[in-house]
Order: structure tokens, then C-alpha cells, then sequence
């Protein structure tokens, strides 16, 4: 932790540099000086990234503060999603975008250092939701925390490149009627996309993308010591966690990171920072949309709040939503899109009366945990974990219902760690349920924009999403004290004995923690009550789709950041 701590001072000496630089205060050649003296080029490439920032801040600032009446298109919410989208879009340089995230800049060390990515939870950078309390986590209202600012999840997350399984994309093909978005389609988008820094292989990966991905950087030993110890229990470990995965529906690898260099590449450099220079780009931070303005039943424009004033700005072509699985069904209710008696509840005049909107709410369920104290404790890497593998817990499931994550810090819920106050120097393979049966809902809260929504998760609500995540947690055990990993594990502190019935069973509701991949609360499909068709059109309502993780039918079974960047991606070409 000395060296996170040292990471972190280093971060904020930065930081004040990068804020006197764009304040005017020294200039560009200064700043490259001082952050020699100080020791900073290897935290930060100064030359070449203060001139691209200062000049990108400046030229947007400007543009915020001479903002238009009227935009060829608005996108809302500069997630994944959003910033693919907006990237691929800009390249129609005859076409104005207005792109509206309601946070801040992505310049501060915990987002730039991915080691330090868990310490922006809880921060003015996520949207600080929590699901409501629920017997299936035993009474527990688990926290969600979904990124708020510029580049969204892939700003704060744990910087992990998962993408689909076949079954996955295939199945949203299938509700769709779309075969666009089926697996060999899709695949053909992630080679375009990627830049891939590992083990060539033109049947699965790109190297002449946007997106930088490699596998773990100088791993830690205990990391391929995990993935021996899986090899000798049988388990399928592969050279890549992408490729042939996906296919096989189940295994083992070194994660892939967005890290370049030691830094967070996330989705606004690899697709945002390109274009931000043009002058038909424009980036409004720390900007809140409050609702969308419809003629009838065409959507013409939004009304935001920048800089303490309320106005409108009207989209000529289109409006596309990007605010995620809360913020985009929020929005939709918020406009008179959604179940017409929730709406009544609120006195908010119906538009659209689309049932579904905020229904069928998904996320994965990370469980915290199973944790082992080491001979010797260790600084953790990259994003702290470094390994992963989903498996099906019975061989004739379609798509693996279940993962495992080693991560290298003590992960625990609050309630487990309030019972066995593991060591600080623990570690933790941690069970995952990646294919949920339970379903949640997200409600309005009331009419007023600024009040959060109410989110009614439903976590472990299915019995079998609690029987897979038993299975997970007892293979997460036996991975742990496999002969493989006797140099790094002295022994279990958590939970330390055989659990069996009830026992395990709250071990395991009081353990479940989220991945934060709120999903599926806009469902695509061809049915009536989808909320958008194939094209990610409103069903209901002229010029307004949503590009995020809200249309997916069912969520993907790994992370959600590469499936967001692929719908993105489509969403593109789509409007081109």
C-alpha cells in the first residue's frame, strides 16, 4: 500500500500542475519542466499530453460558453457507449454533435492510475445509487456505483476488456429478428475496434483500432500460480481470455486490461480525445438533462442545466440516450415515456405509454468473499485483478451462469467483514453469478429531476441465482487450496470452515456485493412491449434511439464494458 500511497501523492501533485496549466497560470513548457523536476513523465507523458489537454479544454470551454440553439445530434451521457458512438459519428464532419455527460473532466489520478481505480467509489465521480434492501441479500441495500463522469464505467471500473459470448449476442439476434447484432457480425466490429497488444490471431482479435487492450502487465506470481492451480483441478485454461472463449462458452485466462504505459485508457481517449479538436464536436461536462423535448410524438431537443441556468437545445436529426441502465429509463419517465400509472403516480402527463421502460433490470453479483492470508503480503497490479473464468455449473447450460475473479486486496461485503475481520494483507478469489435469473425494476422517485431514482434490485431473488453462486463459492474454495497455490496461501480466513445448508446459504446472501453492470431496463426486441426495435429506435416516439447497456435483452455473461462499446459502435452505423 506504500507504493499506492506514493502513486496517489504523486497523482495529486500532478493534478495541480494539470489545474495551473489550464487555469493559464504557467504555460505549457513550464508545466513539461516542473513535471520533470518533479519525477512525473513516467506517470504522466507531459509533452505530448499537456498540449493535446490544454488545447482540448480550452477549445471546448469555448465552445460551452458560445453554446448553439441547435445541433445535428445530441447524444446524453458520455459512457462506453457514448463516446463510441460520438467518435464514429464526428467523422461526418458536416454533421454539428453536442455530446452531455453530467460529470467532470477524467483527468484525476484515481482514474488516470488504475491501481488506484476502487478509490473513486463512493466519489463525486459515480452516481452514488443504492439498490434498496431486500431479503435476498438479507435485508441489505447493496450500493451501485455507476460512473459519472467523462468516459463513464470505463473511467472508474477495474479497466477489464471481456467481450460476449457467442450464446449472448446470438440470443439478442434471436429476440431482435436482427441478425446485426448475432456473434459473427459482431465479432467482425471488435476487430475493427481493438488494438490488440498480445499473441497475434486474425481469426479473433484487431490491432489497428481505438481501443488499447492487453493481457495483465508483469502479473503478480500469484496470478498464473491461479491459473495452475485451475489446470490441475481440470478446469479450461486458455492463452486469451477473448477469442476462443466466447465460443467454447467457459474458461480461464489473464484478463485483458485497457491500461497503455501504466494508465487508464479508457473509452474517452481511445474515442473522444481523437476528435475533440474538430469544430463540429462539442463536449459539455458537469451538464445535467433534465428532459426531453417532444413535438407529438418527435423528440426535438433536450432541456439541460449548465452552469446554474436552465435551457433548451434542439437536435435536428436526432437524440440518442447513452446514460446507462438508471439514468436513461429515469429520463425517458422523467419525459412521459414509460408505464402510464407509474407516471399518474407522479403527475407526469403520458406521452408514450411503454410498460416496460425500467422493468427487467439485470446486473452480475460479485460475492465478497473467499479470502486467504499469504505468507507474504503483496502490492497488488494493474487494476488488482488480474485473472478470471466463467464456467457452467452444468454442462447443458447455453452460456456459463457462473465466474471467478482473483483480486489482490481483502474484498469482503460489509457484513462478512464486520464477522471475520480478515488480515489487511488478504487476498480473495471471488465467486461471480454472471447469468442472473432475477429481475429488478428502477422507479422515479417523484417528478423532480435532481432526486435519484428508486432502485429495486431483487438481488438472489431466483433460487437458482443463489444455488449457482453456492457452486461458485465452493469452487472458488477448492481453487484456493490447490497444491498449486501452497506458496501463497497460509491459510482461508474467510470463511475458514465448511459451510453446509442454511449456513452457506447466508454466507452467500450476505456476501453479494454487484459488479455494477446495471443492465436491460429499455429491453430491445420485436415484440410489442420492447422499448426499442432492432435499431435502437423508441418504440412510440420519431428521432430518439438509446445506445447503451439499458437495450440489452439479457446481460451479457462477463463485463459489460466491451458489449456497451459494441452497441455504441452499432448505433453508428445505424445513424450513418
Amino acid at each position: 500500500m506504500n507504493n499506492n500511497n506514493q502513486s496517489a501523492k504523486s497523482g495529486l501533485m500532478l493534478e495541480k500542475l494539470e489545474g495551473s496549466l489550464l487555469r493559464g497560470q504557467i504555460s505549457r513548457r513550464r508545466f513539461t519542466q516542473l513535471a520533470v523536476a518533479a519525477g512525473l513523465l513516467s506517470l504522466f507523458k507531459a509533452n505530448a499530453w499537456a498540449e493535446e489537454l490544454g488545447a482540448i479544454r480550452s477549445s471546448q470551454e469555448t465552445k460551452s460558453i458560445n453554446l448553439q440553439k441547435h445541433y445535428d445530434y445530441i447524444v446524453v451521457g458520455a459512457g462506453s457507449a457514448g463516446c463510441a458512438l460520438v467518435g464514429r459519428l464526428a467523422a461526418d464532419k458536416s454533421k454539428q454533435i453536442l455530446l452531455i455527460e453530467a460529470g467532470d473532466w477524467d483527468t484525476a489520478p484515481s482514474i488516470l492510475d488504475p491501481r488506484l481505480w476502487f478509490t473513486n467509489l463512493g466519489t463525486e465521480r459515480e452516481w452514488g445509487d443504492v439498490a434498496v434492501p431486500f431479503d435476498g441479500v438479507n435485508g441489505r441495500a447493496i450500493p451501485e456505483h455507476t460512473g459519472r463522469v467523462l468516459g463513464g464505467g470505463s473511467s472508474i471500473n477495474a479497466t477489464i476488456w471481456v467481450r460476449p459470448f457467442k450464446a449472448d449476442l446470438d440470443g439478442w439476434a434471436k429476440v431482435s429478428g436482427d441478425d446485426r447484432w448475432n456473434y459473427e457480425s459482431s465479432l467482425e466490429v471488435f476487430k475493427r475496434v481493438e488494438n490488440w497488444q498480445g499473441q497475434p490471431n486474425g481469426k479473433y482479435r484487431g490491432q489497428n483500432g481505438p481501443v488499447w487492450c492487453q493481457p495483465a502487465h508483469d502479473p503478480l506470481p500469484v496470478a498464473p500460480a491461479m491459473l495452475d492451480a485451475c489446470r490441475q483441478m481440470g478446469l479450461p485454461v486458455l492463452d486469451d481470455l477473448n477469442g476462443l472463449r466466447e465460443e467454447r462458452g467457459q474458461g480461464f485466462a489473464l484478463m485483458d486490461h485497457i491500461i497503455r504505459d501504466g494508465r487508464r485508457q479508457n473509452m474517452a481517449k481511445s474515442y473522444l480525445y481523437p476528435v475533440m479538436a474538430q469544430d463540429n464536436v462539442t463536449v459539455l461536462v458537469n451538464t445535467h438533462v433534465n428532459r426531453l423535448i417532444i413535438d407529438g410524438v418527435t423528440v426535438v431537443g433536450v432541456e439541460i442545466e449548465h452552469n446554474g441556468q436552465q435551457r433548451t437545445v434542439a437536435a435536428g436529426v436526432e437524440t440518442i440516450l447513452s446514460g446507462g441502465g438508471f439514468n436513461t429509463p429515469k429520463l425517458l419517465m422523467l419525459s412521459g415515456i414509460g408505464d402510464e400509472a407509474q407516471l399518474k403516480q407522479h403527475n407526469i402527463e403520458t406521452v408514450v405509454h411503454s410498460p416496460e421502460v425500467g422493468k427487467n433490470m439485470q446486473d452480475h453479483l460479485l460475492h465478497g468473499g473467499v479470502l486467504f492470508e499469504p505468507h507474504e503480503a503483496m502490492s497488488h497490479r494493474n487494476s488488482a485483478a488480474e485473472v478470471s473464468g466463467y464456467l457452467k455449473s452444468d454442462p447443458s447450460l447455453e452460456l456459463p451462469d457462473i465466474s471467478v475473479v482473483q483480486i489482490e486486496l481483502p474484498y469482503v461485503s460489509d457484513v462478512v467483514g464486520k464477522e471475520f475481520n480478515p488480515p489487511n494483507s488478504s487476498w480473495a478469489i471471488c465467486a461471480g453469478l454472471v447469468t442472473p435469473k432475477s429481475r429488478g425494476e428502477v422507479k422515479l422517485r417523484s417528478s423532480d429531476y435532481s432526486d435519484r431514482p428508486i432502485v429495486e434490485a431483487n438481488f438472489l431473488d431466483h433460487p437458482d441465482d443463489v444455488s449457482a453462486l453456492v457452486k461458485s463459492v465452493e469452487l472458488c474454495r477448492e481453487i484456493g487450496a490447490s497444491p498449486a497455490l501452497k506458496n501463497y496461501v497460509k491459510r482461508e480466513v474467510v470463511p475458514g470452515k465448511k459451510l453446509e445448508g442454511k449456513e452457506m446459504v447466508d454466507f452467500v446472501r450476505n456476501g453479494a456485493t454487484t459488479y455494477f453492470h446495471v443492465s436491460g431496463t429499455c429491453r430491445m426486441g420485436k415484440d410489442d412491449n420492447a422499448v426499442v426495435d432492432s435499431e435502437l429506435r423508441v418504440n412510440g416516439l420519431k428521432k430518439l434511439r438509446i445506445a447503451d447497456s439499458s437495450i440489452m435483452p439479457t446481460i451479457v455473461s462477463c463485463p459489460t464494458m466491451a458489449a456497451c462499446v459494441l452497441i455504441g459502435e452499432r448505433a453508428s452505423e445505424l445513424l450513418a
